[in-house]
């Protein structure tokens, strides 16, 4: 009976996933608000963190009639999270030995286990791959993914029958194994992770250029800069599209081809994007909150994801019925604290820094003081004389003088251990309240 009932929410997975992208905002809607109760149902009556979150808010299922009333329900953080026993977040009736774990990588300072069945897996990896069929992926074509290699990244099923033949390539790898293994596959598709395709698009000579041509490139894991895409976008001479996804929420947007803003996966997760508790209107930022529609063996319902987003129009003006991202500006927690009292998004020092040293490569910058910032930055070719004193104070004219701005050259910035690379990041907090700033990040030029 159980398992009956489980497959019964699959198939519902599965009608969004095969009809979404027809469907009018209307009918979306009604799907999602389907789905919604359903899963607050579910959560209430077999996992006990949500029904003490919601018994807490003297709220009940039936409480919960439209995506409305979806903000009755108390939020959730990655520190709520984290401090449960696993009977208490995983639902009764699912055996925790037997579900498939993933530990996020932490790169905040907080590793998590996430928690789900093969079949939630599965739909997730259907729906990524039907959004790389729109942008053009054919059952051919050879792929090649940059990316922290797994054992398990082998045993995807459709490529035991011979579907869509991939090769993952460790990240973590010097840059001419790298592209010796791509100049062997000639990928038609090349993903991986944002930061190390940006690396590896200026160490290309110009025979990889020639030899490695993919169709076009899926990136993701990482936030995507203007200045990433048209590194990676000019050095592999093909169209990049981002793909903005977590462990706990799965797949949450996707670039739209036609537009540039990111659709929310409204089939799979219902995308929030709040300050001080609020919606935000259309083109102003807030932190996302997603509550994920098939995770029933471990529920994400209101999850504080800690990213900074803009927020866009509904529906995207390409037609398509979601609602949509137009910016990702990183991480809540990586908010610069100043002396003076203020909340900075380092994003917004992006701009300045990428007009004052266009000789730049790659740069990370990092607070490592509540008053000192150091900047490293990975120069294309000799860089004029005094550059880096030169971003330097523009950094500290930015910052308001009373912060202290360190640039130096360097030759490489290598990838965190989790394989990926943080252009920016502090040491002094590591949480901030959304919606905190005082000034809002602006678009890099």
């Amino acid at each position: 009976m159980l398992e009956a009932w489980r497959a019964t929410r699959y198939i519902g997975a599965c009608e969004g996933l095969l009809r979404g992208h027809s469907w009018s905002r209307k009918q979306l809607v009604a799907f999602q608000r389907r789905r919604l109760r359903a899963l607050v149902r579910h959560a209430y009556e077999r996992v006990p963190y949500y029904r003490r979150l919601m018994e807490q808010a003297a709220v009940k299922p039936a409480d919960i009639r439209s995506l409305a009333d979806l903000s009755r329900i108390p939020l959730t953080s990655r520190a709520d999270v984290q401090a449960l026993p696993v009977d208490q977040i995983v639902a009764r009736g699912f055996d925790p030995r037997k579900l498939v774990e993933h530990r996020t990588s932490g790169s905040t300072g907080e590793p998590l286990s996430v928690r789900q069945t093969r079949l939630e897996g599965l739909v997730s990896r259907l729906y990524q791959l039907r959004l790389l069929f729109g942008l053009g992926l054919r059952l051919t074509d050879r792929g090649a993914n940059v990316v922290l290699y797994r054992p398990e990244y082998k045993r995807r099923w459709y490529r035991r029958l011979g579907l869509l033949p991939n090769e993952a390539i460790h990240c973590l790898l010097p840059a001419e194994e790298i592209l010796s293994e791509l100049r062997r596959i000639k990928p038609d598709i090349l993903g991986g992770y944002t930061g190390s395709l940006s690396w590896l698009a200026g160490q290309l000579t110009q025979e990889d250029r020639i030899r490695i041509r993919p169709r076009f490139i899926p990136v993701g894991a990482e936030m995507l800069t203007s200045e990433m895409r048209r590194q990676i976008s000019e050095g592999f001479g093909a169209p990049v599209y981002d793909f903005y996804s977590s462990h706990e929420l799965g797949s949450i947007a996707w670039e739209c081809a036609r537009t540039g803003r990111y659709h929310i996966c409204e089939p799979l997760v219902i995308g929030e994007i709040l300050r001080d508790g609020r919606p935000v209107a259309p083109g102003e930022t807030g932190e996302f909150v997603g509550t994920v529609l098939d995770s029933y063996a471990m529920p994400f319902i209101r999850y504080r994801q800690g990213d900074l987003v803009t927020r866009g129009e509904t529906p995207c003006p390409c037609g398509a019925p979601y609602a949509t991202i137009t910016q990702i500006q990183g991480r809540v927690a990586d908010r610069f604290q100043l002396p003076d009292g203020r909340s900075l998004h380092p994003y917004s020092l992006v701009g300045p820094l990428v007009l004052e040293a266009p000789w730049v490569r790659r740069y990370q910058i990092v607070q490592e003081r509540l008053d000192r910032i150091a900047i490293k930055l990975v120069p294309v070719g000799e860089p004029p004389v005094d550059a880096a004193a030169a971003v330097a104070r523009r950094m500290a004219a930015e910052l308001g003088g009373n912060v202290q701005v360190e640039a130096r050259l360097v030759k490489e910035i290598p990838p965190d251990p989790n394989g990926k690379f943080r252009p920016y990041y502090s040491l002094v907090s590591r949480s901030a309240p959304p919606g905190s700033a005082s000034a809002v990040p602006r678009a890099v030029p």
